[in-house]
């Protein structure tokens, strides 16, 4: 079981702008000694040395996730402007995929303004599965897609055959994977999901301002989120921001970190990037993050950002 990142950006897309590349590249020149340039091996090494966050960006897009179940199976997590990227990648797949199964947290806009450019959709030889907890689940996509807000709509254009799934309390199984739910603190209404297969635990947690009642060792609270082998999780605000913005629906990094560290969580992957930070900035979240859960009481716990574009075996 593996997951990749095409989209953790919260909010709205956020485009690297030509100040923003133009700063990075001032600030890789700025390091350059002339010992740098003497050879190819010592220009390399000089590359090999810049934190990562000077290449590319963290993430422009927002929140999609792919779980890949084995080579033939996955499952996608929501559809932010992250699925359009993903669409395009796999209908370079040879043979492409024929089946889809991917499930909602909810539906503010950035989770699921990508649907409409998701090409798969748009493939009589595809079956596409929608899934959430909600009942009107084909209501609430469609009208996203009516005039005026979209030039095409759902069921007269896209040419997939699309089933729309309400998930009972106890989950679903597909593949042989578990995929279990449960309501989260924001506005709105929002979801998590776990997924159990081989013997792997995979959390999808965003969208979430964490409360005490969450850290309560309850049954419930420890059959959703302990022992995860990994957890993507919101992760939005510094602490000082959350502060400001209590009831917004977000948390915060250090929060992120006290919470995987109570459910003996392996590896967490902070999500759900605020818009406006940059990439430096979530950089020095991650470091602030990780001398954190160095320096409180619980299981070893390897922190990371969600970057678009990773993959990670769990």
């Amino acid at each position: 079981m593996r997951f990749t990142v095409w989209g953790s950006r919260g909010s709205h897309p956020t485009v690297l702008t030509p100040a923003a590349v133009q700063s990075k590249i001032a600030t890789v020149v700025q390091r350059i000694r002339p010992i740098d340039l003497v050879s190819q091996d010592a220009r390399e090494r000089f590359l090999a040395s810049l934190p990562s966050w000077l290449f590319g960006t963290t993430s422009g897009n927002t929140a999609c996730v792919q779980l890949e179940l084995d080579r033939e199976n996955q499952l996608v997590f929501d559809a932010g402007s992250g699925i359009i990227e993903f669409g395009q990648a796999q209908r370079r797949r040879e043979p492409p995929p024929r089946e889809y199964h991917l499930f909602f947290t909810h539906f503010h806009y950035d989770h699921i303004q990508g649907l409409p450019f998701f090409v798969p959709a748009y493939d009589p030889r595809v079956r596409l599965h929608l899934y959430s907890p909600l009942e009107g689940l084909h209501e609430t996509l469609s009208q996203q897609m009516i005039h005026p807000y979209f030039p095409v709509t759902m069921d007269g254009t896209m040419g997939s055959t699309r089933t729309f799934h309400r998930l009972d309390p106890e989950g679903v199984e597909l593949y042989g994977a578990r995929v279990l739910w449960r309501e989260l603190n924001h506005p709105g209404r929002a979801f998590g999901y776990r997924v159990e297969y081989g013997g792997r635990s995979f959390g999808y947690v965003t969208d979430v301002e964490l409360l005490e009642p969450d850290f309560e060792q309850t049954a419930a609270n420890s059959r959703f989120f302990g022992n995860l082998d990994a957890m993507i999780l919101d992760a939005q605000y510094t602490l000082d921001e959350a502060i400001e913005k209590i009831n917004w629906g977000h948390s915060s990094f250090s929060l992120a970190v006290d919470f995987a560290k109570a459910w003996n969580v392996r590896r967490l992957f902070l999500f759900h990037h605020e818009p406006q930070y940059s990439d430096r900035k979530l950089e020095q979240n991650l470091q602030a993050a990780r001398r954190y859960a160095a320096g409180i009481k619980g299981g070893e716990l390897q922190v990371d950002l969600a970057r678009e574009g990773m993959t990670i075996d769990v």
